[in-house]
């Protein structure tokens, strides 16, 4: 699964300074920002893998943006790269690269990532979180219960399919009982609260009458 790093540095800065190349170079999809204004703009319409923070671009301010950060709760880890003489606050990780020294840059990153491969999956318009059960939509975090994510999980690695009410009673419930399947309506809806703009005309979890329901990858 490709990783999505949002890089922050200026678009002024010289090719021999810019991080860009490298991060493309290593199979990164990798997003640019300036400003601390469009950096976090940027985390919360991508919520990407890693935020790597070019020390070269002096007018950024780090601190600031940190703060901010720390407010989304998006829990994105980021590095700050640069040379020796690098000084940022406790706390931030840092990679120490040496001018033309990017053997050094590509395994500080991987360390970095290290615990992130697996952790989203990114649809059209929808991102879930499979290490903190949170999913974002439209730039905002919706929080899942346990069984709401197990339900969206198995939906959304079904997509397109049809899955009866006997499959998902079986795989998220663990039971063969269909005597009552309210709970399972229950659950329907509050996905729908979090991944339709009209729950009540959904366009992306379909019910199909009399079988279950099915997910749509990418709604028209």
């Amino acid at each position: 699964m490709t990783m999505h790093v949002l890089l922050i540095e200026n678009s002024s800065l010289d090719q021999s300074e810019s991080l860009f190349a490298n991060l493309t170079e290593q199979g990164y999809e990798v997003a640019v920002s300036a400003t601390p204004e469009a950096a976090l703009e940027t985390t919360k319409t991508l919520w990407p893998n890693l935020i790597v923070f070019n020390s070269a671009n002096t007018l950024f301010n780090l601190a600031s943006f940190q703060m901010a950060l720390d407010q989304t709760n998006l829990n994105v880890p980021y590095v700050v790269v640069g040379d020796k003489n690098l000084t940022v606050d406790v706390g931030i990780e840092t990679i120490v690269v040496a001018p033309g020294k990017t053997q050094h840059l590509s395994q500080g990153l991987k360390k970095a990532a290290s615990n992130q491969k697996n952790r989203f999956i990114r649809l059209p318009g929808l991102t879930l979180d499979c290490y903190k059960h949170q999913m974002l939509r439209d730039s905002h975090i919706y929080n899942l219960t346990p069984k709401e994510f197990k339900l969206l999980y198995l939906l959304i690695n079904h997509h397109d399919q049809i899955l009866s009410r006997k499959t998902i009673m079986q795989e998220v419930w663990e039971t063969d009982y269909l005597g009552d399947t309210r709970t399972l309506d229950v659950h329907i809806r509050w996905i729908r609260e979090k991944i339709e703009e009209n729950p009540s005309r959904p366009q992306r979890l379909i019910t199909i009458r009399g079988t279950g329901y099915r997910f749509i990858l990418s709604p028209e």
